[in-house]
């Protein structure tokens, strides 16, 4: 039985696309296994695959585990005892393996021409061939021989799993030449040499869990503890697939979802602590995760639950922190953010009602410096009111914010001093404050007035309700 001191975890993605969510959930749920236990979280890489392997694939993988936080102890980028973390870079260990299968009689060469997938047939035949004597001149791949039979083993999360061997056609090919060694036969070296002790992956491996174990008993490996996760589901309840719905890791970090809203919703996916909490911290997840709450039916991915997530760590962010998650979305805008405390407090007025940084660019428009009133300016009228009744109040309004002095000229300063007045003349609090803000904002919809017109300041304030001043006067508007 293993201890929870010689914990040791893995994650072997192939670089041969963007990083999946999927993949970082698989990756989240080992890195909170490894540190709750004390034990050590591993990422390798498994380019077999030569001709899709691509570095940057590889890259994109790092980059995206470590924008969500995640850290780990070995893999290609920081080295390790258990090295070279690249299957390219093991074909010697795979060779000595499989040329010792094939001389116990464990596995076969065999000439035999490929069957077509899904035939469903159990692959027999007559090959024989003695490592020395493999005619390299002809196609051949290894098989490994496998006798009839059911393989049972207890999975973490699902409990008792039996399978039968003729579900995947008896013998199969475990490379398709000594120095090509198919994705089976490196997995099960590697974690064997890696003193894997736990595989935490996705139930679409189940089938494999059990060629693996075969695998493992045919070169003498012990047998690590399996958990098989839940699939990730779209809206539909349709495996949530590289060509269904937005899947890449780092499209999320470039739509404006913040790392940690992102880790928190990717804990969430297939797993649940028994209060039902909904918001975590890596180190609370770290305390609370177990696999024993994972669940074994399918996980939704819900891009409206993603939202709400990221809409509360946006609230939660300190202004200082506001400006310098949103900086990479106002320079891609082109915005002018030399002034951090105006931007700073721009963006203040939105934080509540924004789902993502990227949104903050547009609605934070109307706060810089040159912005033009291009509203129109039957815009400025409130409900039941008149044009010339606004602009009679657009004229009390202007006086009234010239009065005010600059200590006041803040929005809980500003709020107090012009409802007393509206109210104390029975002016209307909408007939009076809906062209305040559509003077301001040139919005329908916008933070209040009162904010606006705090972070404004007082001379671009009067210089915006002169412009609706002007706008209305001049409109013909019955």
């Amino acid at each position: 039985m293993n201890t929870e001191s010689s914990v040791r975890v893995r994650i072997a993605p192939s670089p041969t696309g963007n990083i999946h969510v999927g993949l970082a959930r698989t990756a989240l749920f080992n890195e909170l296994f490894a540190r709750k236990h004390a034990g050590a979280f591993i990422i390798r890489i498994e380019d077999t695959d030569k001709k899709r392997s691509k570095p940057e694939y590889e890259q994109a993988i790092t980059e995206g585990l470590k924008w969500i936080g995640l850290t780990w102890q070995e893999g290609p980028d920081i080295g390790g005892e258990y090295g070279p973390y690249r299957q390219s870079e093991r074909t010697r260990l795979y060779k000595e393996v499989l040329l010792k299968l094939v001389e116990s009689g464990a596995a076969y060469i065999c000439y035999c021409a490929p069957k077509e997938k899904g035939g469903g047939e159990t692959h027999t035949c007559d090959c024989s061939v003695a490592p020395g004597d493999i005619n390299t001149a002809k196609k051949y791949v290894i098989r490994l021989r496998v006798e009839p039979q059911k393989i049972s083993f207890t999975d973490i999360i699902r409990g008792e799993v039996s399978v039968h061997t003729d579900s995947f056609g008896g013998d199969f090919v475990i490379a398709r030449s000594v120095d090509d060694p198919l994705f089976h036969l490196a997995v099960v070296v590697d974690d064997a040499l890696m003193n894997i002790t736990h595989v935490i992956r996705g139930e679409d491996h189940l089938h494999n869990t059990i060629k693996h174990i075969l695998l493992q008993r045919a070169c003498g490996y012990s047998q690590p503890q399996y958990a098989h996760l839940p699939l990730l589901l779209d809206e539909q309840r349709r495996k949530l697939s590289k060509r269904a719905g937005e899947t890449n890791l780092l499209a999320y970090r470039d739509m404006g979802y913040l790392p940690q809203a992102m880790l928190n919703y990717l804990a969430l996916l297939g797993w649940a602590p028994k209060d039902n909490q909904e918001i975590f911290s890596h180190e609370e997840l770290v305390q609370t995760f177990s696999l024993g709450d994972v669940q074994k039916s399918g996980a939704i991915f819900s891009i409206e639950k993603l939202k709400s997530i990221n809409k509360h760590y946006i609230r939660q962010l300190s202004p200082a922190e506001l400006f310098k998650q949103s900086k990479p979305f106002l320079e891609q805008q082109n915005i002018d953010i030399s002034d951090e405390q105006h931007i700073t407090a721009a963006l203040v007025t939105e934080q509540e009602r924004v789902t993502t940084l990227a949104e903050l660019p547009e609605v934070v428009m109307f706060f810089l410096p040159g912005w033009e009133a291009d509203y129109s300016p039957e815009m400025l009228v409130w409900k039941k009111s008149t044009p010339a009744r606004t602009t009679e109040l657009l004229a009390m309004l202007k006086d009234q914010l010239q009065d005010i002095s600059a200590d006041q000229y803040s929005a809980d300063g500003l709020q107090d001093t012009l409802l007393a007045w509206i109210d104390t003349e029975n002016l209307g609090r909408g007939d009076t404050l809906w062209p305040m803000r559509v003077a301001l904002t040139g919005r329908e919809k916008s933070p209040g007035p009162f904010e606006v017109a705090g972070v404004l300041g007082k001379e671009e304030t009067l210089r915006r309700v002169t412009i609706a001043q002007e706008k209305i006067t001049h409109a013909n508007i019955s």
